[in-house]
C-alpha cells in the first residue's frame, strides 16, 4: 500500500457535534484532510453515521470541498489485499474528537488564520473556474502558504517571523544578509572588463553580482554597486539607472569595507531637459537631491550637460537657460505640428 491514509470521523470532527443535526464546519480539520489530499493521501471517512444521515454528512462533506476516497469502509486495495473489507478500517492515521487533540487545535492561531485567509483567496482567484484545475494565483497562494506553514511549524511567533521575514527579504532580492569583506575568496577577477574606468584590475563579487572592485595602479581601491543608485525623473516619476548619478553619488556616499547593501537604493531626484532633438533622449540634467534608505533628505544641486567626452558641470543660471531652451523647443514643435495638420 502506497499512499497514505487518513480515516476521520464526522460529529464532533470534521463539525461540531450537534448529532443528529450537521454542527458549524470545523474548518481546520476541513483544510488539513484537504491539504493532505493534494499531496496524495486518500481520505475515508468513518463515521456511526447510517442510511440518510450519512448521506446527509457525505453531501454536506461535498459541498465544503472535502470528497472521500471511501465511506465506512476500506479502501478497494485493501480490500483486495486482505481478501475482503475487514470490520477495522486500515489507516496510517486516524483522526477522531474522542481520540485526542485535533489538527486545528493543534496548529497556532496565526497559522489557523492564513490557512483560511489562503482558502478564501483562492476561492475568490478561480472564481467559476473548475475545482482542481491549475491556477497561477492559487499557485503563488499556496507557496506562500507552504512558506508560513515551515515558520509556524518551527515555532516562530510574531516577533521572529518578522525576523525571518526580513532575511527572506533580503534573499529573494539578492542582497546578502551578513557583511561583504575584503577577501581573496570573494572575487572573481573579470580581467576582460579591465581598464575601462582608469583601473589595472576588475573584479565582481562572488556573493553579489552587482558588486564591484577595481584596483588602480597607485594601489588605491574603489567599489561600486551598480544597484545602489537610483534615478528618479521628478516630471515623470520614471526610475532607472544613471552613470553620471553613480559617478555624483559615489563621491558622497563611497563604499567601505565591510559592506552590507541597504534594503532600498539611494534615489537621486533630477530634472532631465533636452535643448536640440538631435542630442537624444536629453542632454541636460540636474540633480536636485537624494533620499537616502532611511528617508532622509540631502541637498545636491549639481547641474550638469552633454558634451562629446561626457557630462560637464555647469553653472544654475546656465540650467535654468537651457530648461527654458528646452520648453521653447516644446512650444515649437507643437506649433509646427499643428500647422502641419492644418494643411493637411
Amino acid at each position: 500500500m502506497s499512499s497514505y491514509v487518513i480515516a476521520t470521523d464526522f460529529d464532533g470532527t470534521i463539525c461540531e457535534n450537534k448529532y443528529p443535526e450537521i454542527g458549524e464546519p470545523r474548518r481546520n480539520t476541513i483544510l488539513y484532510l484537504k491539504e493532505k489530499q493534494k499531496k496524495g493521501a486518500k481520505i475515508i471517512l468513518w463515521t456511526c453515521r447510517v442510511d440518510e444521515l450519512l448521506d446527509a454528512a457525505v453531501k454536506w462533506c461535498r459541498n465544503q470541498g472535502l470528497i472521500f476516497d471511501a465511506v465506512n469502509e476500506n479502501l478497494p486495495e485493501i480490500i483486495a489485499e486482505f481478501g475482503g473489507d475487514t470490520r477495522k478500517i486500515f489507516a496510517n492515521e486516524y483522526i477522531d474528537d474522542r481520540n485526542g487533540r485535533l489538527p486545528d487545535e493543534c496548529e497556532s492561531g496565526m497559522l489557523s488564520w492564513a490557512r483560511r485567509e489562503v482558502e478564501a483567496a483562492c476561492k475568490h482567484e478561480r472564481a467559476e473556474a473548475p475545482e482542481g484545475e491549475w491556477d497561477y494565483g492559487c499557485a503563488c497562494y499556496e507557496s506562500a502558504l507552504k512558506a508560513f506553514e515551515s515558520l509556524c511549524k518551527d515555532g516562530h511567533t510574531g516577533f521572529s517571523i518578522g525576523l525571518t521575514k526580513q532575511i527572506l527579504n533580503r534573499l529573494i532580492d539578492g542582497k546578502p544578509i551578513c557583511p561583504i569583506e575584503d577577501t581573496e575568496e570573494s572575487w572573481d577577477h573579470i580581467a576582460d572588463t579591465s581598464g575601462h574606468l582608469g583601473e589595472e584590475a576588475n573584479y565582481q563579487c562572488k556573493r553579489m553580482s552587482s558588486l564591484f572592485k577595481y584596483v588602480y595602479a597607485d594601489g588605491s581601491i574603489k567599489y561600486r554597486d551598480i544597484d545602489r543608485f537610483v534615478l528618479v525623473d521628478t516630471v515623470t516619476n520614471t526610475t532607472w539607472h544613471s552613470g553620471l548619478v553613480d559617478r555624483v553619488l559615489e563621491e558622497l556616499y563611497p563604499i567601505t569595507m565591510p559592506y552590507i547593501p541597504s534594503d532600498k537604493p539611494y534615489k537621486a531626484m533630477c530634472e532631465e531637459y533636452l535643448t536640440d532633438r538631435k542630442n537624444g533622449d536629453f542632454d541636460t540634467v540636474g540633480i536636485l537631491n537624494v533620499i537616502e534608505p532611511d528617508g532622509k533628505t540631502v541637498e545636491i544641486n549639481r547641474y550638469f550637460k552633454d558634451v562629446p567626452d561626457g557630462w560637464e558641470e555647469i553653472s544654475l543660471e546656465e540650467f535654468k537657460s537651457r530648461r527654458a531652451m528646452h520648453f521653447k523647443r516644446l512650444h515649437s514643435e507643437i506649433h509646427d505640428k499643428k500647422e502641419k495638420e492644418k494643411k493637411s
